[in-house]
C-alpha cells in the first residue's frame, strides 16, 4: 500500500470513529447498495468517483453554510433520509 492509500485509509478510519453514529443514521434511497455493487462489478470508476466528489462537495457546502451562520462545526445529529 502506498503512502497516499495509507493516508486515505487513516482519514476514513478517523471519520468512521468520529461520525459513525451520524453516518449510521443516514438512510440512503432503496436500491443504493445494489447500484453501488453493480457499478463496482462493472468497473465503473467514473460513476463511483462522481458520487464521492458529489458527497465531498455537499459536505463543503454544509461546512461553508455553518461557517457563514457562525457555527464552529457543521450541524451534527439526526439527518432525515436522502430522497432521490
Amino acid at each position: 500500500m502506498d503512502d497516499a492509500a495509507k493516508m486515505i485509509e487513516a482519514f476514513l478510519a478517523e471519520m468512521r470513529a468520529r461520525y459513525s453514529d451520524e453516518i449510521d443514521a443516514i438512510s440512503l434511497p432503496e436500491g443504493t447498495v445494489e447500484y453501488v455493487r453493480q457499478r463496482v462489478a462493472a468497473g465503473d470508476e467514473e460513476t463511483l468517483l462522481f458520487m464521492l466528489k458529489l458527497g465531498y462537495l455537499m459536505g463543503l457546502q454544509t461546512g461553508f453554510a455553518a461557517g457563514q451562520a457562525g457555527a464552529s462545526e457543521p450541524p451534527r445529529g439526526g439527518p432525515g433520509p436522502i430522497k432521490a
